[in-house]
This record gives structure tokens, C-alpha cells and sequence, in this order.
């Protein structure tokens, strides 16, 4: 069985594989026979759901249906065909051959207690490898993956952290999830409104009014990351109130933090953060929190340590 770590999230799909990584947008759009193909660059790529009809997904669904866009915010999306669409085509880049896998994905804290939508979850990856081969599929809260990219950091279990308790911030594209982990163990977990799909709404905003852009919001989070954005052919920078847009949700996290780990956090051994607003919050939250750890390249955190798990519990088996 190949491991794989996947999540779907609110903002990007992304997997993890021993060779191969991929994000994309987590928008999806029902295909239709209308694209003009210029035979110059690649026309839009389309993922059969047997029966379901086709899809396309991530940058071609914004760029050849932005009009179409199925986005669902609830845990209802794991019975949608949009949903099955962006974990199909997620797993398709990062798999090469046909043949078992050994899937780990995650699902926001808040919703882990819902047997029904983790049951719901497990199968829709399910049906989306189905053209790969057979899964078994693992579902676990979101932070626990940034957890494991913590413990197999250096590309082995670190088996000194494994026994330590430790705080979780996953900064996620809808919801921060704060979690506490003790050796090894999930304790618990809560999801904090206020991930960075509220600061890009209002960076749009800004934009607008300050350049007359209407971009979307994967656009204008692709600027943030880029710390500019391209005015009339030029590279300019980002509006006055992008910094404080991005961190607004800092406060909530901490108040969220102290009252969910022992002694306010102060007992712990690391608070470990990751997740795409990671690098927005890190400085702030330092300050916080003097043993906080971030993690490197911290957007692919959760899917990167799913997929070490999933070739750690494989290698036991």
C-alpha cells in the first residue's frame, strides 16, 4: 500500500505522496462542451465521476467556469459530487501506478465528533481513489496532522516529543483548529472562526478600493503570499490594513489556547502551528507563547504529516 496524506479543506486541496506534493484551489464546476481550445496552452482538464457527470477543479474551475463555482462551507460537502471531484483529482496528481492505498485525512475539530460526517468523509476518499485502486482510509481532526509533521520532522518519529504535551494551532483557511495532544494522543480540540478566508475578504476589499481590482479570493490570497499584486502590468503593493486584516483573528486564538491547554499553555512543552496562515501569525503568537515551534513550508503541514503517519502505521503493520 503507498501512504498518502490528504486534505480537502475550505480553501485548497492538497496531498502528499513519497513523491510527489499538490495544492489546488478547493473549487469545483460541473464541466460543460463550451471551451474553445487555443492549442497553445492547455485547455481545462476534466474529472470523470462515473455516472455523476464531469467536473473540473482547482485553477481551471476559477478560470474557464468562475460563474459555475460549487463551494460547500458545511460537512454536508463530503456527500457533494464537487467533493468527490477535488479529492479524485488531488490524489491523481500525486499517485503515478494503480494500486492499494493507505489514505490518513483530516476534517476540522468541531465537526471530529460527528460519527456520520467522518463516515461520510472516509467514503467519499474512498470512491475518489476508486480509479487508483482499493483505500483504506484513516479520518482524524485536521491538527493532528500538523502534530505528526511535528513528531516525524526529522523523517523519523522523534520519540522525545512523542512524550511531551503539546498545543496545536492548525491556521486554516475557515477556521483555526486548536488542539492538545498528550503523548501521542489526541485530548481534545475546538475550531476558532476566523481563518484567513475573513482577511481575504477584506484585503479584496481594500484592493478594490485602492486599485480598482476585483480579484477572487484565491487571487487575492496568491497576492498576499506574493506581498504584491500586478496593476496595469506593474507589480504594486499590497493596500494599507493587509498586515492587520491578517492577523485580526490573533486574540480569539489565544483566548482560545489558554482556556483549552493546562495552566493557560504555560505547561507545555511546545505549542506547534502550522497550517496556509501560519506565517501571518507566527511573530504574534511567539510573543504569546515563548515555546512555540513553526513549522516550515507550514500550508502543507497537515497533509505532509498525514502522509508520515500513514507510512509509519503501514511499516508496523
Amino acid at each position: 500500500m503507498r501512504p498518502i496524506g490528504l486534505i480537502v479543506g475550505h480553501g485548497y486541496a492538497k496531498a502528499v505522496s513519497r513523491t510527489a506534493t499538490t495544492l489546488l484551489p478547493a473549487v469545483a464546476a460541473p464541466a460543460v462542451a463550451t471551451d474553445f481550445d487555443t492549442a497553445l496552452g492547455a485547455g481545462r482538464s476534466a474529472i470523470s465521476l462515473n455516472g455523476k457527470g464531469d467536473w473540473i477543479v482547482g485553477d481551471d474551475a476559477l478560470i474557464f467556469a468562475p460563474g459555475r463555482v460549487v463551494s460547500i462551507l458545511d460537512r454536508s460537502r463530503y456527500r457533494s459530487p464537487a467533493f468527490l471531484a477535488l479529492a479524485r483529482a488531488a490524489l491523481q496528481q500525486v499517485v503515478g501506478e494503480p494500486g492499494p492505498l493507505r489514505i490518513i485525512t483530516g476534517m476540522p475539530s468541531a465537526w471530529f465528533a460527528d460519527q456520520d460526517a467522518r463516515g461520510h468523509l472516509a467514503d467519499a476518499v474512498r470512491a475518489a481513489a476508486l480509479p487508483i485502486g482499493e483505500a483504506t482510509v484513516t479520518v482524524a481532526p485536521e491538527a493532528a496532522g500538523v502534530y505528526y509533521a511535528w513528531l516525524f520532522e526529522s523523517g523519523s518519529l522523534n520519540q522525545a516529543r512523542l512524550a511531551q504535551t503539546v498545543g496545536v494551532i492548525d491556521a486554516g483557511y475557515r477556521d483555526v483548529n486548536v488542539a492538545l495532544f498528550q503523548g501521542g494522543r489526541y485530548v481534545g480540540g475546538e475550531s476558532v472562526a476566523g481563518g484567513t478566508h475573513e482577511a481575504l475578504k477584506e484585503i479584496k476589499r481594500l484592493i478594490a478600493v485602492t486599485y480598482r481590482l476585483e480579484l477572487s479570493l484565491h487571487e487575492v490570497d496568491a497576492a498576499q503570499r506574493a506581498n504584491s499584486l500586478v496593476v496595469n502590468g506593474a507589480r504594486s503593493p499590497l493596500p494599507d490594513g493587509t498586515r492587520a486584516a491578517l492577523t485580526r483573528s490573533l486574540s480569539t486564538v489565544v483566548a482560545t489556547g489558554k482556556s483549552l491547554w493546562p495552566n493557560g499553555g504555560s505547561a507545555l512543552h511546545a505549542i506547534v502551528l502550522g497550517g496556509g496562515g501560519a506565517t501571518h501569525l507566527a511573530e504574534a503568537l511567539g510573543r504569546e507563547f515563548p515555546q512555540l515551534a513553526a513549522l516550515e513550508h507550514p500550508q502543507m503541514a497537515g497533509a505532509r504529516g498525514f502522509m508520515a503517519m500513514a507510512m509509519a502505521t503501514q511499516a508496523r503493520q
